[in-house]
């Protein structure tokens, strides 16, 4: 066996001495959380120059979700500072308390990337963390229990508003949307009517016709 080989085989036996929760660790909720708030700061652009087509011109609705979408960048924010004041120790911390419940991830410093632990594996991570954990006074280790947890329970909530305001918006813009291309749809095809004399028969007069059918009745009360 050459000595990369080797190496190899050393760094996946050691992936336990560096582990972290598949979905919670470190570096996918720092990860996660730029994501948000780049997609944050996109959405908000598009409901800013989109406000009076789709939005129907509602200035009210439009400034709650850039209200909303302005908060969530900057809660994203905030929890980053944490997270990266809690580098040390957060996931030690959460690999020792629950990492028997979850699915963990081990380091591989050959491959510069994290891989699935089996459950034996698991358990002596969940081991290894708690040894450095421990090694925390009373008092530290409390406090590193506590803000780990605190920065968990922040990111679910987080997470949680995003798809919300994400889900909701997209409804509205997708609703609406389709109204504004129908009634674009309208206009072209009452422009190729007028061009073709206005005539009450013939096909320009019928795709008016089915073009104006696919309008909501709520839309031609005045």
């Amino acid at each position: 066996m050459d000595d990369i080989e080797k190496r190899k085989m050393r760094a996946q036996a050691l992936r336990y001495k560096r582990a972290a929760l598949a979905t919670m660790g470190y570096d996918t909720i720092i990860a996660e959380l730029e994501e948000i708030s780049e997609a944050s700061d996109d959405l908000r652009w598009a409901e800013e120059n989109c406000t009076e087509p789709v939005l129907d011109g509602d200035e009210d609705e439009g400034c709650g979700y850039r209200l909303d979408f302005s908060e969530l960048s900057a809660d994203c924010e905030r929890l980053l500072e944490q997270l990266y004041d809690a580098a040390d120790m957060f996931d030690d911390c959460t690999v020792a308390l629950i990492g028997n419940r979850f699915q963990c991830v081990g380091y591989d410093g050959y491959e510069a990337d994290y891989f699935a632990l089996c459950s034996y594996d698991a358990e002596r991570a969940a081991t290894e963390s708690g040894k450095r954990l421990m090694r925390l006074t009373k008092a530290e280790m409390l406090s590193t229990i506590g803000r780990s947890v605190g920065i968990m329970m922040a990111f679910y909530d987080l997470r949680q508003r995003y798809d919300y305001l994400r889900a909701a918006l997209h409804v509205v813009l997708d609703h609406n949307l389709d109204t504004l291309h129908t009634v674009r749809g309208i206009e072209d095809t009452y422009s190729a009517w007028c061009e073709d004399g206005c005539r009450i028969w013939g096909d320009t007069y019928r795709a008016l016709d089915r073009a104006c059918d696919a309008l909501d009745d709520i839309y031609w009360i005045m």
